[in-house]
């Protein structure tokens, strides 16, 4: 029988190649097929200029058998892997690899491999004994030359301290002035009332992933989902019931609770920050709330959805979110369907003000299609320049004063990211806000 004979790829006399083959041929990663697999993708394709397919979701597919249509934003393998194979190559060219000319790099944020030549320092040039001779100078010309130094040392000293000085001074003016907090947050911050801020919580997301379905508040309280699963999967069920202690959120998450308290950093003492899975609902019988997230990362939201015109949906089969308008208005749509996650087009976010369960204090709620459109959100209404229209409409069509109120914001993605939120519709709810 004929051996069969592999082609040769095009690059396979280029120098660059040589080198990934040697380092992959090495002891090192010899024992770890994986990155060995992901060395020879991403040096093969920066070889090739093929800087296109190495980007994460194609990094995943081709290397790691994810599915095309897989979220990087919930499977972070490439990162993990790029960061071990990062730390392999720093640790090959120290030891196994210390004499070769060449390195293989990979930058921190990026996943394109270089491969260059290791700099060698040049010989320090002789000095002719003439230029020596010509260069030197007399004692006294040396004292002159370290007088004239350390003066103008000095005086350049002076002038930076008094530089220094100022911008202490316009720093100290820009931290001491009063945040402009617009109509809304002395609301929900203020010295009279203590004010929760209740985060997403990510481990019922991927619970609810791997369910294909939705989870009740009920099922949630009571950290039983099994009812899901038959007899032959008992095990798993128990596994996703054991996810009520993981106790994590997303990042934007956290850079949302920063900028409130940036925002309300004279009422901060009054405010406390919890996720989900530890938030009661006694926590809204009494004073202000703030929900971040949609009713599928926080479920609290299913209290107060009821009064709300615009709702957040989920449709399981194509994983994706949605809005529906329950009573659109002319030139409105009955549903705002989002991009996939981690796709380019449109994400969409509610932001309401609603009562309390007792209506003694106010709950907003701030809710995207994807975690980064309800950053976008809270960006928007923390955001006095951009919001003011928004709060100016309301107070006008409510007699001047501010109405508890619901809002739809679309968002434009690219590549999972949201950009900055501009209205869409807009309802005024029923009830009187009390104003001390």
């Amino acid at each position: 029988m004929a051996t069969r004979v592999e082609p040769r790829p095009p690059f396979v006399d280029d120098l660059r190649w040589e080198v990934v083959q040697r380092v992959a041929g090495s002891a090192s990663f010899q024992r770890s097929p994986r990155l060995r697999e992901l060395l020879l993708y991403v040096c093969e394709r920066s070889i090739q200029n093929r800087p296109e397919e190495l980007r994460e979701q194609q990094i995943g597919c081709g290397v790691f058998g994810r599915k095309s249509d897989y979220n990087p934003g919930e499977d972070n393998i490439v990162r993990v892997e790029i960061r071990q194979l990062r730390k392999r190559l720093q640790e090959y060219f120290a030891s196994e690899g210390k004499d070769d000319p060449y390195e293989i790099l990979i930058p921190k944020g990026a996943y394109v491999p270089v491969i260059e030549l290791r700099g060698k320092p040049e010989p320090a040039p002789d000095i002719p004994v003439e230029a020596a001779i010509a260069v030197a100078v007399s004692k006294q010309s040396k004292q002159w030359i370290y007088v004239s130094l350390i003066v103008v040392l000095a005086v350049a000293c002076a002038w930076m301290w008094w530089e220094n000085h100022k911008m202490q001074q316009q720093v100290a003016a820009v931290v001491h002035a009063a945040p402009d907090r617009g109509p809304l947050w002395p609301l929900l911050f203020n010295k009279d009332q203590e004010t929760l801020i209740v985060c997403a919580d990510s481990a019922i997301v991927v619970a609810q992933a791997i369910l294909h379905r939705s989870i009740s508040l009920e099922e949630y309280l009571a950290h039983d989902y099994s009812a899901s699963f038959g007899q032959d999967l008992n095990s798993f069920a128990q596994s996703l019931t054991y996810s009520r202690r993981w106790q994590i959120t997303d990042i934007t998450d956290a850079r949302l609770v920063q900028r409130l308290g940036r925002l309300n950093h004279d009422h901060w003492d009054k405010a406390s920050v919890r996720l989900a899975r530890t938030t009661q609902i006694q926590d809204f019988k009494n004073g202000n709330s703030i929900l971040l997230g949609s009713i599928r990362s926080n479920l609290w939201n299913s209290l107060f959805e009821p009064a709300l015109n615009f709702r957040f949906d989920y449709d399981e089969h194509d994983r994706r979110a949605f809005i529906r308008n329950r009573l659109p208005r002319p030139g409105e749509q009955p549903v705002y369907m989002a991009a996939p996650p981690g796709e380019s087009g449109e994400s969409y976010s509610i932001v309401a003000l609603v009562p309390n369960l007792r209506h003694t204090g106010n709950v907003l709620i701030i809710a995207g299609t994807t975690a980064e459109s309800t950053e976008a959100a809270g960006e928007f209404v923390m955001n006095n320049a951009t919001s003011s229209a928004l709060f100016g409409k309301l107070t006008r069509q409510n007699k001047d004063r501010i109405p508890y109120f619901e809002v739809l914001l679309k968002s434009g993605t690219l590549s999972g990211v949201a950009k900055n939120a501009e209205v869409v519709a807009d309802r005024i709810l029923p009830g009187e806000i009390p104003h001390n």
